[in-house]
């Protein structure tokens, strides 16, 4: 019996709405369920550029340059019929150009900054739950470890911690729930995916991520037994964050020195329900 695993590895929208489970939701891997035990090890790197607009809808900055190097190390146990065990481990590498105070009497002054490490691990039970010819409907429980590191700084401000998205981890443990549809006509397999995170608490910096929900559509067309090429659309949104991190909000009151009209809480963005869609074209 064939069927098809949806690994969850999605595509991060933009640095700031960025992270590894965006990415968790493209990669489709086919393997075969034997009569016994086996595993398969897998890895994929992903490269990801991008240019902002003003995502934080604030005066004080925008986003230029973004770019996203993913390692994903993938362990799969196809352990009977019924149930596949999967272990994500990422290491990332992020960079972002913001540019402060970007307005014609604004200072434009901009920085780019770095984070990089190991993200946080996640542990996935996917079992089918309907299978006829050419339909398959999946559903999956899983578990984020907080591996990924909540204590990186910005490059161009060592003293200041880095912004909650680029933080490498969520600093929680985290439940995430899942299901995927599958449908496969020749070469060409479609699938559908919904997903929602529940966050294990605050972390050791006082803060929580918001709970999340994620939608995915993609279609691929098999051009060879080792290349797919395809399309997908994601649609992301992520509750207000719970908390503040002192060592990142540390400029909540500022007011400019060239331009006062310029002032305020530039971290508004966070503290606030965030939704995004992006659309994708993937070659693998």
């Amino acid at each position: 019996m064939k069927k098809s695993i949806c690994a969850l590895v999605s595509a991060f929208a933009f640095l700031s709405l960025f992270n590894t489970q965006h990415v968790l939701a493209e990669e489709v891997t086919t393997t075969s369920t034997q009569a016994g035990p086996s595993w398969v090890f897998t890895y994929s790197y992903y490269k990801y550029s991008l240019q902002g607009e003003n995502t934080a809808n604030t005066r004080i900055y925008k986003f230029d340059a973004s770019t996203v190097d993913l390692h994903l190390a993938t362990a799969t146990w196809l352990y009977s019929p019924q149930w596949t065990f999967l272990a994500f481990a990422p290491y990332i590498k992020n960079m972002v150009e913001t540019i402060y105070e970007p307005t014609p009497a604004g200072l434009n002054f901009k920085t780019r900054d770095y984070t990089e490490g190991l993200g946080d691990i996640r542990l996935m039970g996917l079992s089918p739950l309907w299978a006829q010819e050419r339909h398959l409907l999946m559903y999956d429980i899983s578990v984020t470890l907080p591996t990924g590191s909540t204590d990186e700084y910005f490059t161009s401000a060592p003293t200041q911690r880095a912004a909650y998205n680029m933080q490498l981890g969520s600093g929680t443990p985290d439940l995430i729930l899942g299901s995927t549809y599958n449908y496969s006509v020749d070469q060409w397999v479609s699938s559908a995916r919904g997903q929602i995170t529940v966050r294990g608490g605050k972390n050791a910096r006082g803060y929580a991520f918001g709970n999340e929900l994620q939608a995915h559509l993609n279609s691929k067309y098999q051009l060879t037994s080792y290349f797919n090429l395809g399309a997908q659309l994601s649609y992301k949104a992520r509750g207000a964050i719970d908390g503040h991190d002192d060592k990142y909000e540390r400029f909540n009151n500022y007011v400019s020195p060239v331009d006062t009209s310029i002032r305020g809480d530039g971290h508004q963005y966070y503290h606030a329900p965030q939704i995004s869609w992006d659309a994708s074209i993937l070659a693998k």
